[in-house]
């Protein structure tokens, strides 16, 4: 594994960084090191959740979402409190409740916004999802993504394939605003992890729903966050980054950038 500052970064090729590691600041130790057993006993709550009857319509999700792996780059163990940020639906607050166990908390975030979509139909979903699956450790919150009244609470906040459409609407300063109230909720030395499409330079990304990774990287960067690492578990080479992540072509199976980074 690899590291280098983040203004280097920007001048590699764009099928870069595919497991390397940015540095914005000196890196905390790998948690994975000292805590293989317990990511190990989260892996084996997920695995056993992928094999339960209310999960099985998500088994196409799965294969491309790979919440095994996504566990494991995130070092999540039993116990720990973490949020999934813009939970929509909860596929991703059903993956951390397993994970995290019942001594774990969840808290499933969703604004206002979302709480309105399609009628209210997202929304139900994490609701049904949580019913179903009996989620006891999770707690489904309607905050604004800038006003999340948390503070030093969190050892991880998860946040999927949604911060481009927020750099595209309210800019890197309304983004980074986001940002610092995440800062603030985490505790010290706790992880934010990003996933998102990737776009291409040029392009209208707002359209795509896509985002450069370079964006994300600034905005982290400027919020504070430090000791980056980048996976490519969701790599996907036959993605050009020229079609809307909703193209039947593309559709749950983008090239995205997943990055994790720490707060000091």
């Amino acid at each position: 594994m690899q590291t280098f500052s983040l203004s280097l970064r920007r001048h590699l090729p764009r099928a870069l960084p595919l497991m390397t590691a940015l540095l914005f600041a000196p890196a905390f130790s790998s948690l994975a090191a000292d805590n293989k057993a317990e990511v190990a006993k989260a892996v084996a709550n997920v695995q056993t959740l992928l094999k339960a009857p209310f999960h099985q319509t998500e088994l196409e999700q799965d294969k491309s979402r790979l919440p095994v792996q996504m566990v494991q780059f995130l070092n999540i163990t039993p116990g720990m409190t973490v949020m999934d940020m813009g939970a929509g639906g909860g596929y991703s607050t059903e993956i951390l409740s397993a994970a995290v166990g019942d001594e774990g908390t969840v808290y499933a975030q969703n604004n206002h916004h979302l709480e309105q979509m399609a009628g209210g139909k997202i929304i139900q979903q994490l609701y049904t999802r949580i019913e179903t699956g009996k989620l006891k450790n999770v707690k489904a919150e309607i905050w604004e993504m800038d006003a999340i009244p948390l503070n030093n609470q969190l050892d991880l906040v998860f946040w999927g394939n949604n911060i481009h459409d927020y750099y595209h609407s309210v800019g890197e300063q309304g983004t980074l605003a986001i940002l610092k109230n995440v800062y603030d909720a985490l505790k010290p030395g706790a992880t934010f992890a990003v996933v998102d499409h990737i776009g291409n330079a040029g392009n209208d990304n707002a359209k795509l729903h896509r985002i450069q990774p370079q964006l994300i990287n600034a905005v982290l960067e400027k919020a504070g966050f430090v000791a980056a690492e980048t996976t490519d578990i969701y790599h996907n080479a036959a993605d050009t980054h020229e079609l809307s992540v909703f193209d039947p072509q593309i559709k749950g199976h983008t090239d995205r950038y997943f990055i994790k980074v720490k707060k000091p």
